[in-house]
């Protein structure tokens, strides 16, 4: 049978994604509207950027952390290779972070330029943010494969392989 507590953690898990991909959608829609032509509005993109910076810098870390202290132990304790993945997972977290750190630094070189930042800071902040939304998206997609293989080897008669 599924530990009830895993199973409520998952659900908690799986609610906090679809606000995440979401919000990723937004970064995504938000980084191409700095590459439009000349006259697009590149002051509204600049101030979504920075609001889901923010999102990602405040609320999405705490999802980060309510996964590092709710999910991953249950993870480490009721898996054999539980501590792998935990380990995997901490580190994919830890690159999000610090992704995040970096495309805010240049979200702040662009704002400490002005309103018309140069093209080589716009440039850089596509690549940055480009990088943000590709960590996040793997990661996204790692974890919840991830959880629903080791949710399925904890059903009756479940994969004993399918955590590996």
């Amino acid at each position: 049978m599924v530990d009830s507590e895993f199973l409520s953690a998952l659900t908690i898990v799986e609610q906090d994604h679809q606000l995440v991909l979401d919000k990723m959608q937004a970064l995504k829609e938000a980084v191409g509207r700095l590459v439009e032509p000349a006259g697009a509005d590149l002051q509204g993109a600049l101030r979504r950027l920075r609001q889901l910076h923010t999102y990602f810098g405040t609320r999405f870390d705490s999802h980060l952390e309510e996964e590092e202290a709710g999910l991953f132990p249950l993870l480490e304790e009721g898996m054999l290779e539980g501590p792998e993945l935990v380990t995997r997972l901490r580190q994919e977290h830890d690159e999000i972070r610090r992704r995040c750190e970096e495309f805010g630094n240049s979200l702040q070189v662009a704002a400490d330029l002005g309103d018309d930042p140069p093209t080589m800071v716009l440039w850089d902040l596509v690549v940055y943010g480009w990088d943000f939304w590709e960590v996040l998206d793997d990661h996204a997609h790692a974890e919840t494969r991830a959880l629903h293989q080791c949710l399925a080897r904890m059903l009756p008669g479940g994969d004993s392989e399918a955590c590996d």
